[in-house]
């Protein structure tokens, strides 16, 4: 994995642009579903490999050249496949809406929260060059980055004109601490298994408390719930994907025992793992079927 951060902002056309970081990875065989902030926008570019990604419960395939951006509430999980596995192109951007500028040029971006489509080689020249100046660090580098951010803004809002997305929303609200976003969604990602209240609100740099509201704020959720979130979107996809028991996977999503893991996942999805397993490959074989 390669990532450079951002820490800069900047406005346009009445869109203020919090960019975090772009990052090129090859992707593991699982990414569970997740949400972003209320401001927080994906741009995902898929240069080579396959995989599939599940777009608020809807799966779709990616393949190279696909590009897709996922925007404030959509939920996500991605799949690579392991004999050819993805490699990926994501840039992270924290923008809204200024007050009173629903009507602006660029209001079409801030407004779409998802889009997906063949690149044609539109925005990956870009993302190349953005990468390349982030490594380079040559004299008017960050000059330059803000430069090439705009233009994919500029592309994907014109791309959205021309080529309907398929949702839109209406504006989202501004938070706080946008820059923190990243550390957050990484937290409950790849430390979900032991994470802590009181870890992530070391990582933050911030109080309990303060971490709580943060939360609130951004996602509508408590830490637990947050917490239960990531837990049982990991497991859901270990579930469907792999052929861990049911005893590993409740060890790998953080639970002492394979009744407690059991409980909260029948509390949180309405069955028993093993009826969520047996439920989802029997739809997989059927979806085959048809095809």
């Amino acid at each position: 994995m390669e990532t450079h951060e951002f820490s800069f902002g900047f406005q346009m056309g009445g869109l203020q642009v919090a960019p975090v970081h772009v990052r090129v990875e090859r992707l593991s065989p699982v990414i569970a579903a997740h949400r972003h902030s209320n401001v927080s926008y994906e741009i995902h570019y898929t240069r080579s490999g396959r995989g599939d990604v599940t777009i608020d419960g809807v799966t779709r395939g990616v393949y190279a050249d696909t590009l897709y951006v996922t925007g404030p509430g959509v939920e996500h999980a991605q799949r690579s496949d392991p004999g050819d596995p993805i490699v990926e192109y994501c840039l992270y951007l924290n923008c809204w809406l200024l007050p009173g500028q629903g009507s602006r040029p660029f209001a079409r971006f801030a407004q779409t929260h998802f889009w997906m489509g063949e690149d044609g080689g539109r925005v990956y020249p870009l993302l190349e060059r953005l990468l390349d100046e982030c490594r380079q660090s040559q004299p008017g580098a960050r000059e330059m980055i803000e430069t090439l951010l705009r233009a994919v803004i500029i592309l994907l809002n014109r791309m959205y004109h021309s080529e309907p997305p398929r949702a839109g929303h209406a504006e989202a609200p501004a938070i706080t601490r946008a820059g923190l976003m990243p550390i957050i969604e990484d937290a409950f990602f790849y430390r979900h298994r032991t994470l802590t209240l009181d870890q992530l609100a070391a990582l933050l740099n911030l109080s309990v408390r303060q971490t709580q509201r943060l939360l609130a704020a951004s996602f509508g959720k408590t830490f637990s719930q947050k917490l239960a979130d990531a837990r049982m979107a990991a497991a859901s996809q270990f579930l469907q994907f792999t052929d861990l028991s049911v005893t590993e996977i409740a060890d790998r999503t953080g639970f002492c025992s394979i009744e407690h893991f059991s409980a909260a996942f029948k509390r949180h999805m309405g069955c028993s793992p093993r009826a969520y397993r047996k439920r989802s490959r029997e739809g997989g074989k059927e979806m085959r079927n048809e095809e």
